[in-house]
Parts: structure tokens; sequence; C-alpha cells
């Protein structure tokens, strides 16, 4: 009841009754004085109501901004516990307490220079202030000012030698110099002046620890738990000196004692990660179903939880609820979100993952984890250069992010951009350079650039540590063959199939060395022995289909990418691969005769149509093409490969253009790493004068094929309309170098000419 008239009184005061006061002095004093009472109770809570009552009636009231800031850092607020500290600095300039607190709290926050100019307000008033000199050194360590801060910390020596605090700081700043014998100096002082400080110990392990002297770090941390036992700082430490010497067992029980010290979510946390690292399933889970009945635990410790049962595939469903129950009770949460575009990622539902990025960093875009996962899953859906693009950002918000770098390099390997890859891999291989990952990418960098024996280096380093990898294997029998070294590049080859039976690119490097020397009967062989067992694999059919044309064989080679079309209505290879050899064997008309058999036959076969379509295009009889493109997407609205030819045809002819841009974005999203796609999806948005999209695709299709001249000119006349006559000129000009007579070439001239200068 006494609660209930308190907040009754305070509510009739705030709306300025005939009870109370109206002199806003005297209403200010009594909720100060209120506050202070609170305060010493250690009600912060309650005492920031007060505060800010007394700040409503007086927003110049120093005072109370200042003990606000208190109980806010009390609350560990530091956000409002900043503001507040710097305004009443500023309403105080000549309080140093104000100055000193604003000065804290800038340095927590990383403001260096705005911390020392609240350092240097406060030794205004007091020139020889030890706390102020402190403060000082360390806003100037924090600008990288080394000199500057050992000099003011040698002067808070001066002014206080008695003081612990100020060797320690000495200490690290001496350390970061580089001058180790000084910090060891500095910080034997400090134990001198306290033996019984733990954390001069402490420090003086970390210095140990940082050089290498782990026997002696050890001593020091013992030392400092023996003087402080339930220190949280000893006992975080000594955990953390044990987990990273191999020693669990040595590091639990100080885990478990900072966990049960700290009140805090974050250190239980942290044993729960233990013993989840420690394959201790059953401790975790205690732990983390402990924590969760709290409320500050619930979501991170239910993430947890939710995160053991993905990893038990019959428990996904399980995973997912859990994570909608904490969505439900914590909406919007980031962390749970990003928890789901993951779990969807690893279920390869990546456009749902997708969204749910997209969600994550509109509502949040400094969120470097948001645009990680964003990056990762539009890397999935195939949109390579909106994934360079989010994992940019990442390197914006955070600078030298290693997993953000390392799947840029990926990412431009996939492209063929060997020198993009190197580029961003060197940061991360002088930072990482025992990380064999990032050198075994370097390895197919070097090999795109041309430069084998630097490739050869990396690979083989890479192998030496993994021999039994498929993939590193296969990536240094390339090396070989690509240096003519046959007999190497066939053992490399070997080895990877044998580690990975299935690998079709060990065994496509088989039998590229039989055709390199002309072997042609043993990768006939190679691939008849495969097909035997694999009959119905897509990726061997096609290499089965392109072994045969190299080899001569047209008839076997037709009727494997017949069969793989059968399979994969989809492969647009496939039906580049088929038209190839019709136009060598001048059997158009006749190969048309035959696909109108199967396309009249009771399946309707969708290949079948559009295999048509592209042979009477061949013979320039577009209208009639477009009809059997059309047919075939009346089997199959999706059917990529007739949608985007179709989308081509309508392109080339300005009509239909609205249905052609839905058409051209339909085939985009089945196949999005093909130029010819990325190239009629841009042509479309030229064509209906949207040049800014035009120049988006068309420089995609122009890094998917950069030997493709019409798609350079379709960029070029992209980049003139978009305004850019810088990369316009460029793109033409590229255009007629690779080939001065291809279908458009007289227009690039024309066009360069207008442009000239």
């Amino acid at each position: 009841m006494v609660r209930k008239s308190v907040a009754v009184v305070a509510l009739v005061c705030a709306f300025g009754a005939f009870a109370c006061s109206r002199d806003p002095q005297k209403l200010k004093r009594q909720y100060f004085e209120s506050g202070e009472r609170l305060f010493e109770k250690k009600n912060y809570a309650e005492a920031i109501i007060q505060y800010r009552n007394a700040v409503s009636q007086d927003g110049a009231y120093g005072e109370a901004r200042l003990k606000l800031g208190a109980a806010y850092e009390a609350s560990h607020d530091l956000r409002n516990a900043l503001r507040e500290y710097v305004r009443a600095a500023d309403l105080m300039p000549t309080d140093i307490n104000a100055q000193l607190g604003a000065a804290r709290m800038l340095l927590s926050a990383g403001q260096y220079p705005e911390a020392r100019a609240r350092a240097v307000a406060a030794l205004a008033g007091d020139p020889k202030n030890p706390t102020a000199l402190v403060l000082m050194a360390d806003a100037l360590a924090g600008m990288k000012d080394l000199d500057g801060a050992i000099s003011e910390m040698e002067e808070a020596i001066d002014q206080g030698p008695q003081s612990t605090l100020v060797y320690t700081n000495l200490g690290y700043l001496q350390y970061a110099k580089g001058n180790r014998a000084a910090a060891v100096s500095a910080l034997n002082r400090a134990i001198e002046i306290d033996p019984k400080s733990a954390a001069a110990h402490e420090s003086l392990a970390n210095l140990h620890w940082a050089s290498g002297e782990l026997a002696d770090a050890e001593r020091e941390l013992k030392i400092a738990m023996g003087i402080n036992p339930k220190s949280m700082g000893v006992n975080r430490a000594l955990a953390a000196f044990y987990v990273m010497g191999g020693r669990p067992n040595d590091a639990e029980p100080y885990l478990k004692t900072y966990a049960q010290l700290a009140d805090a979510v974050g250190p239980k946390l942290l044993l729960a990660d233990f013993y989840l690292s420690n394959r201790r399933l059953k401790e975790a889970v205690g732990v983390l179903e402990q924590l969760a009945k709290e409320e500050r635990g619930y979501a991170p410790a239910t993430m947890r939880l939710a995160i053991l049962d993905f990893q038990d595939k019959s428990r996904r469903p399980a995973a997912y609820k859990t994570l909608e129950d904490v969505l439900e009770r914590v909406p919007r949460n980031e962390l749970a979100l990003q928890t789901k575009a993951r779990f969807l990622i690893n279920d390869r539902r990546y456009k749902e993952a997708l969204t749910i990025a997209n969600a994550i960093v509109e509502a949040n875009p400094q969120s470097v984890s948001g645009h990680y996962i964003r990056g990762a899953a539009l890397e999935a859906t195939g949109a390579i250069d909106d994934s360079i693009s989010a994992f940019l950002k990442v390197l914006e918000l955070a600078p030298g992010t290693v997993p953000a770098q390392v799947e840029l390099a990926s990412l431009h390997l996939t492209r063929g951009d060997g020198k993009a890859a190197a580029d961003f891999l060197a940061p991360v291989l002088k930072a990482r350079r025992d990380w064999g990952y990032p050198h075994f990418l370097l390895g197919q960098a070097l090999f795109l650039t041309g430069n084998l024996a630097g490739a050869e280096l990396e690979l083989l380093g890479v192998a030496k540590a993994n021999p039994s990898s498929a993939e590193i294997n296969v990536a240094l029998g390339r090396v070989f063959a690509a240096k003519r070294d046959l007999t190497r590049a066939r053992q490399y080859f070997a080895k990877a199939l044998q580690a990975q039976p299935s690998s079709i690119a060990a065994f496509n490097g088989l039998v590229t060395a039989d055709l390199i020397e002309r072997k042609y009967d043993a990768a006939r062989h190679l691939i008849d022995a495969r097909l035997a067992s694999s009959p119905d694999d897509r990726a061997l059919l096609f290499l089965a289909g392109t072994t045969f044309m190299q080899i001569g064989d047209n008839d076997r080679a037709e009727a494997t990418f017949k069969k793989l079309l059968g399979l994969e209505p989809g492969s647009l290879d496939a039906y580049l691969r088929l038209a190839s050899i019709y136009m060598q064997q001048g059997r158009l008309d006749d190969a048309i005769h035959n696909y109108e058999v199967v396309a009249k036959g009771p399946s309707k076969s969708v290949s079948a149509m559009t295999m048509i379509g592209m042979i009477l295009e061949l013979q320039n009889k577009r209208d009639e093409a477009r009809k059997h493109y059309e047919r075939a997407l009346a089997i199959d609205p999706r059917a990529p490969v007739a949608a985007n030819n179709l989308a081509s045809v309508y392109a080339e002819t300005g009509q239909n253009l609205d249905q052609a841009l839905q058409l051209a974005q339909t085939a985009k999203a089945a196949l999005p790493n093909r130029a010819e796609v990325s190239d009629t999806l841009g042509w479309i948005y030229y064509q209906k004068g949207m040049a800014s999209h035009a120049v988006t695709s068309l420089r995609e299709a122009s890094q998917q094929n950069p030997e493709n001249p019409v798609i350079h000119y379709h960029l070029g006349l992209a980049y003139v309309k978009a305004g850019n006559i810088q990369e316009g000129r460029k793109s033409l000009q590229a255009a007629l170098k690779l080939n001065p007579a291809f279908q458009g070439a007289e227009n690039a001239r024309t066009t360069l000419a207008s442009i000239k200068g």
C-alpha cells in the first residue's frame, strides 16, 4: 500500500496538483533526495525514476544528471549512463567528478578523443589528479599515442606513487610499445606496493602468457587465485588459460565457479558451450535448461537447445518449432532469426533463408551476421553478384572479418577471377598462415592466373596435411595436366578417386588425360565402364556426351545428350551440344523431323519442342521457333531454356516486353549462373528503358562469359543509356576486340563514334 501511495503522490505532483508545492526548485530537490536514498539502498531502478523526475523539473540540473548516470551505470545500462554523464559534464564544466565520469564512460565506448577532452577538463581543475592522468593516458593509448600515454602514466605515478592500478596500466602501455622489460618492472612494482593485489598478479600473468612463458603465467594466476578465490576475473582467466592449453579437465572447476559467481547470462552460456565443445551433452543440456527458465537467459539458452535438436535429423521439426516459440515470445529476436536462416540454408531451403536474412538487414542495417547470412543465402541461390555485395558489406561494417574474406575469394574463383581471389586471400594468410583452406583457395587462384609453379607449391603444402582429400588431389591433378606432366596428373586424379569414388571431377581428369594423349579407346573404355555402373548420373552423361564428341563418335554423343535431356530438360549445355552436332553434320531438317515425332507422342516432350525451336532459330526461322517455345511452355510454364529463348525472341523483335521480362526472370531463377540467361534478362531491361537494371544483369553476364562479344556489346549500350560513357566505351571496344565482325559490330562502331571524346 505504501508503494501505491507514493506512486499516486508522484503522479499528482507531475501534473502540478495543488496538493504539492508549485516550486520546481523545491520539487527537484525532493525528487533528488528521494533518489539518493534509493541509490544508497542499491534500488537503482527506483532511483532512476526519481532522478529523472528531478531532471524533468530542471533540465539543467547537473548534479541530478550526474547521479542519474551513476544509477544507469550501476544498472548496466551503459548507453544511457554515457549520455547522462556527458550531459552532466557539459552542465558542470568545472566539476572534476563530472568530467572524470564522462571521461571514463567515453573510454569504455571507445570514443578516445572525446575522453581525452574530458580528462583535460578535469586536469584544468586539478593538474595533479592521478585519476585524471590515468584516464588521459588511457585515452592517448586508445588514440595510439603510446609515448604520450606513458608520459601521462608516469606523471600519475609521481602524484600517487602507491597506486597499483597506475603501475599496472603503465605495464600494459610499455608492453604495447614493445618494451617488455619495462612492462615487467612496472608490474613487479605494483606487486611490491600491494602483494595481496590479485589484479596485479593477474596482469603479470597476462604478460607472461602473451610472451609464451606459460609456467610463469600459471604461477601468477594461481597466486591471484589464492589471494581472491572468488574473483570472477581470475577464475575466467584460469579457465581460458587451461582451455587454450588443451587442459579441459583443469579448466572446468574455474569455469563453473565463474558461472556461479557472475550475475549474468554470458558466463553460464560459456560453461554450456564448454560442455558442448567437449561432447558432454548431458551437462550442457542441464545448464541450458536451467538457464532457459530465467527471463534473461530464455532466448539464448533455448536457441542452443534448438541447435542441438537440429543436429539430430529426426528432431529437426522440433528445432524449428523451438525457434518459433522463441520468436513468439521475443518477436524479431535477431539471433533467433539468424539461427533459423542457418537452419534453412543447411536444409537447402535457400529462398526462405534469403527472405529472413533480408528482413534482418532491413531491421538492422548494421548487422554484420545478418549481411553474412544474406551473402551465404544469395550464394546458394546462384546470385553471385549480390552475394559478393553482401560479403563486401560485412567487410565495410567489420573490416578484416576473415570468413567474409574467404567467401569473397571463393566467389571470385567461381567467376574465374583468380587475381581478385588472391587479393582477398592475402590478408587472411597474413593473419592465419597455418590455416590450410585459404592456401587451397590460393592454389586455385594461382592456377587460374597461369602461375602453375605457385599453384603447385601451395597445393602440395595443403596436400601434405590432407593427403586423402579428393578436392585437393583433383586440383593438383589439374595443375600437372596443365604442365603436360600427365603421369603425375593421373596419379593425383587416381588418389582423388580412391578417396571419393563418386568424384566426377577426378574421373573427368583421367578421361581428359587420355584425350590429351589421343588415347581415345582408353577414354571410351573409362566412360563405358562408369556408365555401366551409373547409367543415369547426369554429370556423367554430360561428360560422356562431350567425350564422344571429342573422339568423333557423334552418334553416341547425340544419344547420350538425348538421354540427359530426358532426365534433365533444363540442361542448356546439352541443348547447345546437340545443336552443334546437327550443324556440323548438316542435319538440321532431319533433326527437326525426329524431334517432331517425339513431340507429337503421348509424353509431349518439353525438351523435344525446345530443341526444335533452337534448330529453327539456327535456320533463321524465328517465328516458327517462337511457336515451339510457346508450346513447350504450355506444358511446363517453368521450363527454363524455353523461357529464356522465348524471352530472347521477344526482346530481339521488341515485342511483348512485359511478358519477355517475366519469362527471363523465370529462366534466371532456374539458371542463375548462365551468361546466356543473364544477357537475355539484361537486354530486356535495356529494351524497356531500365538502364541501371540492364547494366547490373549484363555486367554479371560479362563476368560469367567474358569471351562473348555480343554480351559486351549489350553491356556497352546499356552503360551509354545509363549515362556512363566511359564504361560504355570500354565495353564496346572489348566487343570489337573479341570479334570485329560479330553481329552488331557495325552499330557498336557507330555508337563509339557518337560518344567519341
